[in-house]
């Protein structure tokens, strides 16, 4: 997918916690879909200036049960989320409830400042265990691992769970002005033939 720019109005997010916050309000881009047994990998390359609390850039994996159109929605999203007065690896996954994990991101002052690009990759790996997804921040030739989420292909290897592959972003502040505007390139998406 060629280069797009994506903008977040304040008050908008993906985000699911007990008791009973459940929010997806964030503007997102699709790339492509289909059965999460043949997805394979993405990866997105995005910049930004970070200023507030919480904005945040990356991917959105979205999935959906085609038995039953109407069960809870699960999605992962992975990038950086600006927390704490300094840019973060990201990756929160979603099944019942929203789990958040957080690292330092390479160059974090060049990449709040946004001179510093960002890519994350999500890749369907198996090994002597079984199958997972994988989170990665790519820099160069380093893939440094993020997470490992399992669930996505636990119940049957993901038979039928449909997946939607977009670029995501969001500013969740509330009292703030201004729309984050966020740059993308090298948007891909794999699937199995």
């Amino acid at each position: 997918m060629s280069a797009f720019t994506l903008s977040a109005s304040p008050n908008t997010d993906i985000w699911k916690k007990p008791p009973s916050t459940d929010v997806f309000t964030a503007p997102f881009r699709p790339h492509s879909s289909g059965p999460v047994k043949t997805f394979t990998s993405t990866s997105i390359t995005f910049t930004t200036t970070y200023q507030h609390q919480y904005d945040q850039a990356g991917l959105l994996l979205t999935l959906t049960n085609t038995a039953n159109p109407s069960a809870p929605r699960k999605w992962i999203k992975a990038g950086i989320e600006y927390y704490n007065g300094t840019a973060r690896l990201s990756v929160v996954a979603c099944d019942t409830w929203a789990d958040w994990s957080v690292a330092d991101a390479a160059g974090g002052a060049d990449v709040v400042a946004g001179t510093k690009s960002v890519t994350v990759s999500v890749v369907s790996e198996g090994d002597e265990l079984g199958k997972s997804l994988w989170v990665y921040a790519v820099d160069g030739e380093t893939k440094t691992p993020l997470r490992e989420i399992c669930w996505v292909l636990g119940d049957n290897g993901g038979e039928g769970l449909d997946l939607e592959v977009s670029a995501l972003v969001a500013r969740p502040g509330k009292d703030i002005n201004g729309e984050l505007e966020v740059k993308f390139q090298d948007f891909d998406v794999q699937w199995q033939k």
